[in-house]
């Protein structure tokens, strides 16, 4: 029995309108594109009476509509017939609907509108059929998109395939997905490796980041060991790589795994270091250009460096990658406590093996043309600083009883309340929120460096000792200068800020604490030298790009084949999005709210997307600064003369943050209050998002030195 629908009686008259209007489209397009060659009750003679009968529909009156099905035969009798060409509209009990997406015919009752079942639907001709490749290309994107179950895909397909138009679809999820059926591993003790091709992920790279920006194509390498299982010392091992130029797009070189990490480093990278030799003596063929091709810098952590260096791990006394410092053991540690007259490395000097005990052996790094071993081999600022210096900090200020560092419980608290309480001014660019210190082991990379260039140096000024708050706070404007590409001209300045934050460090907190990071704070200025902002060259894109892999293991069965399979099934489905055609700036979501000025109107937004951040009209992300120095706070994008402006205010007093041991101004940091009147801005003067903290009855502004 068909399932009636609620008629027109007994509901409101919006609702009953609503219902009323929706007939009228029915029925005006089934009378658009019904034709049929038998006779019927009903002819139209040509394209002009149709025309005429879906005018007269749409004119019906409300009491006509009421008895819609009459009204409909009635209107269409008055026009004539063709005996070439008629077209029908069927009895009151059916009228047949309009073709959704030009597919699939649908049917329409009277009283009521239903979707056809399976025995009512049909093909309409080749110029109707489905556009098959098309409804399997937007499947495939849904399903690998919510990652559902090739189980659960494959009984969905076979659901869609009882539909007549559906019926050449795939009846399993890996043919849908192109999923390969079998896959060949290399056999790398203790476990397996399978090698993508560096040519195939650079020209990915490529695609997505657009040519126009390269001269030569150089690219950044990360190799680091990420376990799969608590249980179990199930692991992966992936060489991963992105352009120096574009560090955010990342793509797998290849992959081992196996229960430990692998025995030989040279033959775990063999393929790779064949195929870029290969790569750097021919050069990349793209878009029929020819590009020069260069491995630029290996980024890696100091256990994943020294394993494919053959050199001295962190806690060996010849350890340092930089220079010839030897360590001291003190306190059951090695330290290098030691920041005075430190001869440098060359990279003839490592080929050479002048310092044997460095060495433990030789990598097929050598192999690569042109490769400096030294400063090829960069320090990364997400393992050196952020999981490196500043979280030996906390925990020095946490747990540190012996050297009478760790500061008191009230303090403690007091830091944790206040970083709770900002969680609420924390922009959408930060992928966590703050955390209390009753946390702090559980930190991750991006918490730390949060607390390094954001809340740190605002709560910490009313909670360390002078001395301890200006060691802090050396780390933290060493750091950001070199962070930031507008002050990297200071760089000289910043290396001896850092050179002050680690014999400081030496003094603060005793010299059995300057680990193997914190002696590397001498050395990260020269890789800024070569390599350009510590964003250039960080571990942050591949972190990210780790935990996308170990997402693809679905159980614990086989995960190298699993992570290689949706890979093949990821690369299939997506649409590779080049760069060169991206929208940088664009308005999104309109509304109506205000406030307007005189002289701007509609439309209004909420949010306006810049080249890499985003800025609101409400808070936290409603913060910016201009070009001409100003710091306002975004109430509305609104428009005038059809281009958006900004409506919002300024903040009329400014101070310095701190003086010591430069003026924050120098590096657009401002303690800001007093608001201005409501005024208009251009947009086009937006300089950078910026972070609002709370400071008292004022706030603490830091520009967004990161992008996640």
């Amino acid at each position: 029995m068909n399932k009636k629908t609620k008629t027109t009686k007994g509901i409101s008259k919006r609702h009953r309108n609503r219902i009323l209007q929706s007939r009228v489209e029915w029925y005006s397009e089934a009378l658009n594109i019904e034709k049929v060659s038998d006779q019927s009750e009903l002819f139209l003679s040509s394209d002009s009476d149709v025309e005429i009968v879906r005018h007269r529909v749409r004119h019906l009156t409300p009491m006509e509509l009421e008895n819609s099905d009459t009204s409909i035969l009635n209107v269409a009798s008055t026009s004539g017939t063709n005996n070439n060409q008629t077209y029908q509209c069927s009895s009151p009990e059916r009228v047949v609907s309009t073709i959704i997406d030009d597919n699939i015919e649908f049917v329409v009752e009277s009283e009521n509108c239903r979707i056809a079942d399976s025995n009512d639907l049909k093909v309409l001709g080749e110029s109707r059929s489905i556009s098959n490749h098309n409804f399997q290309d937007q499947l495939s994107n849904w399903a690998i998109s919510h990652k559902i179950p090739h189980n659960a895909l494959t009984s969905l397909l076979g659901i869609l395939k009882t539909v007549p138009a559906l019926e050449e679809i795939p009846a399993d999820a890996r043919t849908l997905l192109h999923c390969p059926r079998q896959i060949l591993f290399k056999d790398i003790a203790p476990g397996k490796y399978y090698h993508f091709g560096l040519e195939k992920s650079v020209l990915k790279l490529l695609h997505k980041t657009g040519s126009k920006m390269f001269n030569v194509v150089e690219i950044c390498v990360n190799i680091d060991g990420l376990p799969l299982a608590k249980s179990s010392g199930s692991q992966i091992y992936p060489i991963l790589c992105n352009l120096y130029l574009n560090p955010k797009a990342v793509e797998v070189v290849g992959i081992y795994h196996g229960f430990e990490k692998p025995k030989d480093a040279n033959e775990f990278l063999n393929d790779f270091i064949d195929e870029a030799i290969s790569l750097i003596n021919s050069g990349v063929l793209y878009n029929d250009q020819l590009y020069p091709f260069k491995v630029k810098a290996f980024i890696c952590d100091v256990p994943a460096k020294s394993f494919i260096t053959y050199t001295t791990g962190h806690m060996g006394y010849h350890s340092c990658s930089k220079c010839h410092i030897k360590g001291q053991y003190l306190e059951n540690r090695i330290c290098f406590p030691d920041t005075n007259n430190l001869p440098k490395r060359t990279d003839a000097g490592f080929r050479q093996k002048e310092d044997e005990r460095h060495h433990v052996g030789t990598s097929f790094l050598e192999k690569l043309p042109n490769f400096d071993m030294i400063s090829g081999v960069v320090l990364d600022y997400m393992h050196l600083i952020c999981l490196g210096t500043v979280r030996k900090l906390l925990y020095l200020w946490c747990f540190d009883t012996k050297s009478g560092s760790k500061l008191s419980r009230r303090d403690l608290s007091r830091i944790s309340q206040f970083l709770e309480t900002q969680r609420k001014n924390v922009p959408s660019e930060f992928s966590r929120k703050p955390r209390s210190l009753s946390e702090v082991k559980r930190w991750k990379a991006t918490e730390l460096r949060q607390f390094l260039f954001y809340t740190g140096p605002v709560i910490l000024k009313s909670v360390l000792p002078p001395d301890n708050y200006k060691n802090f706070m050396s780390l933290f404007v060493g750091t950001v200068i070199l962070t930031n590409s507008k002050f990297i001209f200071n760089k000289d300045n910043a290396n001896a800020m850092l050179k002050y934050f680690v014999d400081s460090f030496k003094s603060l907190y005793g010299p059995q604490n300057v680990s193997h990071n914190v002696h590397n704070m001498l050395h990260i200025a020269d890789d800024v030298e070569l390599m350009g902002a510590l964003d250039n060259f960080s571990a942050f894109p591949f972190e990210n790009k780790l935990q996308q892999l170990k997402r693809l293991v679905r159980k614990g069965d086989q995960p190298l084949s699993q992570i290689v399979k949706r890979l093949h099934e990821i690369e299939h489905s997506e649409i590779p999005e080049n760069s060169d055609n991206i929208q940088h700036f664009q308005v999104k979501k309109q509304h109506d709210l205000g406030p307007l000025l005189p002289g701007t109107n509609f439309p209004q937004y909420l949010e306006y997307k810049f080249n890499g951040f985003t800025l609101k009209i409400s808070e936290p992300n409603n913060c910016c600064r201009l070009n001409n120095g100003k710091i306002i706070t975004i109430l509305n994008f609104a428009s005038k003369d059809d281009q958006p402006v900004i409506i919002g205010y300024e903040y009329l007093k400014k101070e310095d943050f701190f003086k010591n041991p430069c003026k924050s101004s120098d590096l657009s940091i401002h303690v800001v209050s007093n608001p201005g009147p409501i005024e208009m801005f251009s947009v086009q003067d937006v300089s950078h998002k910026c972070v609002k903290l709370d400071y008292g009855d004022k706030f603490t502004i830091f520009p967004l030195l990161h992008l996640d």
